[in-house]
């Protein structure tokens, strides 16, 4: 059988090193709160070095209900690909091209592919529409974190140790060597997404607080 391919692709610029941008696709449980709007449930099923197995349960912009399915991702250089299938039956794969940009900022290019039927190519369009809305929503959601992220990231924090003088109530110190953003996959976390329950939406509605202050 003759297949088609429908593909979309976007390029967006953060202001943050690109590891830090790799390290947000990879906290999976930031799914159910940063992108409430879109997802209710994740699950880690298996992870390992720069590979993860997640259960998702989210809803596609411009679609007026739910699906579920399994995602694999896996880092190839600086390369994030990406194979997802849901309940609706369609594979779908996406590479995300992370580069550095001067002074600290990074270029990410984003392509979503779907290999089907040549009858799809005809919603070819409506494809594009629909992922063109679905990367500008993640990315935006997720700009104000790993900006903050960054910031923290200069001023000394550390996972679950905070920063070192502000635990302590010392001074801040004249000069502050934080070194380079290490992304070091698995992401490490406190909450159940590692658990046969997996992580729920803890709302339905919220006010998106903290990451500008």
């Amino acid at each position: 059988m003759k297949v088609a391919t429908l593909s979309a692709q976007f390029q967006a610029e953060m202001d943050c090193p690109k590891e830090v941008v790799m390290w947000n696709y990879y906290d999976h449980e930031h799914l159910v709160g940063t992108h409430y709007k879109l997802y209710n449930k994740a699950r880690v099923l298996a992870e390992k070095g720069n590979w993860s197995l997640v259960y998702r349960s989210k809803r596609m912009p411009l679609l007026p209900f739910y699906t579920s399915g399994i995602g694999f991702q896996y880092m190839d250089g600086n390369v994030m690909k990406s194979f997802h299938k849901d309940s609706i039956g369609f594979m779908l794969q996406m590479e995300a091209d992370f580069k550095d940009l001067p002074n600290d900022r990074c270029s990410v290019t984003v392509t979503y592919r779907i290999d089907t039927h040549p009858f799809f190519k005809l919603f070819e369009p409506f494809f594009h529409k629909i992922f063109k809305r679905w990367f500008w929503a993640t990315w935006e959601e997720d700009a104000p974190m790993r900006l903050r992220r960054w910031k923290v990231h200069k001023l000394g924090f550390k996972d679950f140790s905070g920063i070192e003088y502000i635990n302590k109530k010392l001074p801040v110190p004249e000069h502050i060597n934080a070194g380079p953003y290490i992304f070091d996959p698995p992401v490490r976390t406190s909450s159940r997404i590692k658990t046969i329950d997996g992580e729920e939406r803890p709302f339905k509605q919220s006010f998106e607080l903290g990451y500008n202050d």
